[in-house]
């Protein structure tokens, strides 16, 4: 299982998401760096944890459609591999990121106003480099695509591996920064049980080296952790536990 630090762009500085409430989010404060410049925290995950890949939701695209392309520049040239959630809206917007330099882009059923949409990504882009993201808030589908509404996950991990999909992202959003553990565990399970060949990422809550060795359990081929590296909760030590 591969650890993936988080990173979270609002107003272009780097901010600590907490419960998935976007109005409340504060200037990250970290022990790795002074500066909320993401390209400096990027590299100071990198220095700190050695990490080879970061997951960026730049909430100025989710949110307001206007991304944080300059930064995104400055963060790929530390040569860390990046899953970026922007709100991408179109294929061609999506194949812009990976233009830049981007590792992977991620279509999220928060932002995607049409799941059969999905087969367009896919040819544009590559299905190695998508991943589609299942958006929740305690437990409940967060989608943008009223087809879904009041659907389950099940169902719609179901027709986006029938699109081709390869890779997914179960987060509620709900735990992010909370520290109370990853409520997705028992739900990321069954997925590995029904879909055993889809790359399976997850997190939220993450506050130990117990939680690590659950998502492990769970059988996540990565976990996503932000405030638990930020605030020295976890060292280099606990994540070697794998």
């Amino acid at each position: 299982m591969q650890i993936i630090p988080v990173i979270d762009i609002r107003n272009g500085i780097a901010v600590r998401a907490i419960a998935g409430d976007r109005g409340q989010y504060q200037p990250l404060k970290t022990r790795l760096t002074e500066s909320f410049e993401p390209a400096e925290v990027l590299r100071a995950l990198q220095r700190e944890y050695g990490c080879g890949v970061c997951y960026v939701a730049d909430l100025d695209g989710i949110e307001r459609g206007q991304t944080n392309r300059c930064t995104f520049a400055e963060m790929v040239r530390s040569g860390v591999r990046m899953l970026v959630d922007a709100g991408i809206s179109s294929p061609e917007a999506a194949d812009d990121f990976l233009e830049l330099g981007v590792s992977n882009v991620i279509v999220a059923s928060e932002t995607l106003a049409d799941i059969d949409q999905l087969p367009g990504y896919l040819q544009r882009c590559g299905a190695e480099n998508v991943v589609f993201g299942i958006d929740l808030k305690h437990g409940y589908l967060i989608a943008a695509d009223p087809k879904w509404a009041n659907r389950s996950q099940l169902d719609l991990i179901d027709r986006v591996a029938e699109h081709g999909v390869r890779q997914i992202i179960v987060l509620d959003l709900a735990a992010v920064g909370k520290g109370t553990g990853i409520p997705t565990l028992a739900l990321c399970q069954e997925i590995k049980q029904r879909w055993p060949d889809l790359k399976l990422i997850s997190g939220g809550g993450v506050h130990s080296s117990a939680c690590i060795r659950g998502a492990a359990n769970a059988g996540l081929d990565g976990l996503l952790i932000a405030s638990a590296l930020h605030d020295g909760r976890l060292n280099v030590q606990d994540l070697e536990i794998l």
